[in-house]
Formats: C-alpha cells, sequence, structure tokens
C-alpha cells in the first residue's frame, strides 16, 4: 500500500530538483498563490533548483516566466516546459518535416510547433498531416469543428492534455481535457496525450534538470499520477483542485509522497506516520479506525497538516465503501480545527 512519508529534512534540502506545476501551485489565472513566491525563494536558497512544467498549453515559456517573475520570482524561459511543447514533439515524431498541422489553441501551440519543423495552419481545408489541440481562453465552437472535420479523417491527433479542469481567477474552470471530449464524442476517436500524467512532459523536464527530482502539484490525476508512473517522489498542496476528502479516498497511484497545505511545505521537516494496529499518528494528530468509524482527536491542533496526514493514512487502511459517513464527520472535525488554528 502507497502510504505518505515523513521526512527528517526539509524537502528543499532532500532534492535537487522541484518539478512544479503551475496552475493551482504558483499561480491562479494571473494572481499568485499565497506564499508561493516567498517559499520558492527560500527553497532556491537551499540550493533546490525549479523547473515549472505545466499543462497549461496556452502560453509560451518566455510569457510563464514573465508571469512567475511578476511575483518576485525570477524565472527564464528554459526553466518552464509546457505541454504545448510537449505536444509538438509528439507531433513531429507522427509526421514529415515541414507538415501543415491544424492548431486548436493559440500562440504558444502555434510558436511550439514552428520550433520542431511544422507549418501550423487553422482549417481542415489545409489539408493538414495531424491536429494538435491546447487549452487557450479563447478556442470556439469554430476551432472545435475545424478540429473535428480533420480528426474524424483518421489523421494523428495530439492534444496537449486532458485537464478537465483549471483553476482561474474566478474558480474552477473548464480545462483542455473538456474541450478535447467534444471532439472525440464528434468523432469517435481517441487522441494522443502528451501532458501530465503521460510520460513525454516528465521525460523533457527530467533530461533538462539534475536527479533526485520531486514534482510539486495540486491534482491527483495529472501530477500524482503522473509522478508514481514515472517513478518519481511527488508533494502534493492542497492550494488547487485537490481536497482532503479528495485524497482520503484516492486510490493507490492517485497517491504522493508528501503532503502539504502550499508550499510552504517544502522548507520544513515532515512528521513520520506512526501505524499501530488501525490507528495511525502523525505529530500531535491521532486517527483511530473503531468498528467502522474514524475518529481524529489532537493535543495541539496548531500543525493542521499532521492532521490531514493522519486522517488519510487512516482512511487508506479501510475499505472504501465503509468509510463515506465517518470520512465526513473525522473532515468536519479536521476543518473547525484548523480554521481555529489559522485564525489564531
Amino acid at each position: 500500500m502507497r502510504v505518505l512519508r515523513g521526512s527528517a529534512e526539509p524537502l528543499a534540502r532532500r532534492y535537487r530538483t522541484a518539478l512544479l506545476d503551475l496552475d493551482g501551485v504558483v499561480y491562479r489565472g494571473s494572481v499568485a498563490v499565497e506564499h508561493a513566491a516567498e517559499a520558492l525563494t527560500q527553497a532556491r536558497r537551499h540550493a533546490l533548483r525549479t523547473l515549472f512544467v505545466t499543462n497549461n498549453a496556452s502560453r509560451t515559456p518566455a510569457e510563464v516566466a514573465t508571469l512567475i517573475s511578476g511575483f518576485g520570482l525570477p524565472v527564464a524561459p528554459d526553466e518552464v516546459v509546457t505541454s504545448a511543447q510537449a505536444a509538438a514533439r509528439l507531433a513531429a515524431e507522427q509526421v514529415p518535416p515541414g507538415s501543415p498541422v491544424l492548431i486548436v489553441g493559440g500562440p504558444s501551440l502555434e510558436l511550439a510547433l514552428a520550433e520542431v519543423g511544422l507549418r501550423p495552419v487553422r482549417s481542415a481545408g489545409d489539408d493538414p498531416a495531424a491536429v494538435v489541440q491546447g487549452f487557450a481562453p479563447d478556442v470556439d465552437w469554430r476551432q472545435l469543428a475545424e478540429a473535428s472535420y480533420a480528426v474524424a479523417r483518421g489523421i494523428p491527433w495530439i492534444v496537449s492534455n486532458m485537464d478537465l479542469a483549471v483553476p482561474r481567477e474566478g474558480g474552477i474552470a473548464p480545462g483542455n481535457g473538456a474541450l478535447a471530449t467534444a471532439v472525440r464524442l464528434a468523432t469517435g476517436k481517441e487522441p494522443l496525450v502528451a501532458g501530465k500524467p503521460q510520460q513525454a512532459i516528465f521525460t523533457e523536464s527530467v533530461r533538462r534538470s539534475e536527479p533526485p527530482h520531486l514534482v510539486v502539484g495540486d491534482g491527483l490525476i495529472t501530477d500524482i499520477e503522473g509522478a508514481n508512473a514515472s517513478g518519481l517522489d511527488s508533494l502534493l498542496v492542497l492550494t488547487g483542485v485537490t481536497t482532503v476528502r479528495t485524497l482520503a479516498t484516492a486510490p493507490p497511484h492517485h497517491r504522493p509522497t508528501y503532503l502539504a497545505a502550499d508550499l510552504r511545505g517544502l522548507l520544513v521537516p515532515h512528521n513520520d506516520l506512526v501505524t499501530t494496529g488501525t490507528t495511525v499518528h502523525c505529530g500531535t494528530w491521532t486517527a483511530d479506525l473503531a468498528h467502522g468509524d474514524l475518529l481524529l482527536t489532537t493535543t495541539n491542533p496548531a500543525n493542521h497538516t499532521d492532521g490531514a496526514r493522519a486522517l488519510c493514512a487512516a482512511a487508506w487502511l479501510a475499505a472504501d465503501s465503509t468509510m463515506d459517513c465517518a470520512l465526513d464527520t473525522a473532515l468536519a472535525y479536521w476543518t473547525v480545527l484548523s480554521t481555529d488554528s489559522q485564525a489564531a
């Protein structure tokens, strides 16, 4: 069974390179996630190299670097790996150099395709050799229709990622996976996927950096599943799409190595989880499975992330089908205590 691990030293010292997701981890749309820039600045002082790996294909590496730098964290374009780049490389493996490729997305996809020697086009009437689809806020029905016309012919169809949702300034919005699903339903075809959790984007990220690597993300089915499939350790932060309840009911291949409230989790040791029978201890928190109940208690709620760690570890010990009501009760208790401790 995959379980959360502890670390006697800060993760920023334990690992050489952090492969950081962006949406929901460093920023939401164009707004910085609280504590992110400050935490990464401190992590770099521990000699942790930061490489930013994003499934969002709507921005070029230079645009991403400029955005992050605007938060007070200097970043160069070569420190950014995008799913648009990974998708373009997959397309270049499928078709001859110089081929026309129909794109669904924005200028970042056009740039990525041009960099690998392919010619971006916008119409199925241009006789494209492949279709590459990536997220952009202005993707509309007409672009999806042109993609559908071309994909239905049986040519290669590569999508940057299949994220169903993306964190934005106003909340959670449809991601590229939701848009690609429209094309899939219209054509009955299945795409090749370049971004997380698939291997292409992790392979490129590891190639550019030094081990040992730590994948840092907010998504179980993208960041964490991809890290596990690639044999990399991971840190899940609770600043994006994943809640404690979602993590507590996650299957083994969606479980991270470490858990933190936000990127400040890179800067501190992580308490070990100690399991005795059906009882899990983490710091001052205890989660106890007893007769189908999940009881969460603490002598000091200050480190509320330890409570989440203990709760998830205990839930993973039990059968999911018996845990729903008990988990809701324990989560309510954890939420009240963690909110009170943060307000204090």
